[in-house]
């Protein structure tokens, strides 16, 4: 009967420790303004992507409105998200493309009934350009502020200090220039 009671009291307690899984980091909740030649930027996404050695740390991104301004999200492995972004070290990048409405002939959708796979296959090949890549949607900003190389004149390193329970919001602020010049401040 008492290894019955311990077992069964085991089995309980590896319940209990199973059913209080880890929980998502907290997030310092962030929102700003980017800037692209002293004008506001609509459309653009912000992105914060860790710096190697950022332990923990997650990407967050967000999108901006007329006025430029955007609130960042943190997504988790589980499919939670949270406003804000958890401490650490980030890149900033910054990117808007042009926005292309699909048509029929766009779609790279097959249907098994009609015509030929290869066919499909060699139109999406010829939609490459000639090193390989898809050309896709084209830059309306310059092409430094999304790059993942580091560039002198593109200040994009933050810190985002380790997040306490009912912590301060933090605003970041994006100024850019069409000359390749800009800088991503914290406060």
């Amino acid at each position: 009967m008492h290894k019955k009671l311990v077992a069964l009291l085991c089995v309980g307690v590896m319940i209990t420790i199973a059913g209080c899984g880890a929980s998502n980091p907290l997030t310092t909740p962030i929102t700003g303004t980017v800037t692209y030649d002293g004008e506001p930027l609509e459309g653009a996404t912000v992105t914060l992507t860790p710096e190697a050695g950022s332990s923990g740390s997650r990407s967050a991104s967000g999108t901006t409105d007329a006025s430029g301004n955007f609130t960042l999200t943190t997504v988790f492995t589980d499919g939670q998200n949270s406003p804000g972004a958890v401490g650490g070290s980030y890149t900033v990048r910054v990117s808007k493309h042009e926005i292309t409405e699909s048509t029929d002939q766009d779609q790279s959708n097959f249907d098994e009934n009609e015509g030929d796979p290869s066919a499909a296959y060699q139109s999406q090949v010829m939609m490459m350009t000639e090193d390989s890549e898809n050309s896709g949607p084209e830059s309306l900003i310059n092409d430094i502020f999304s790059s993942y190389e580091k560039h002198d004149n593109w200040s994009n390193v933050i810190s985002i200090a380790e997040p306490v329970d009912g912590g301060a919001a933090s605003t970041l602020n994006i100024t850019l220039e069409d000359n390749g010049v800009g800088e991503a401040k914290i406060q």
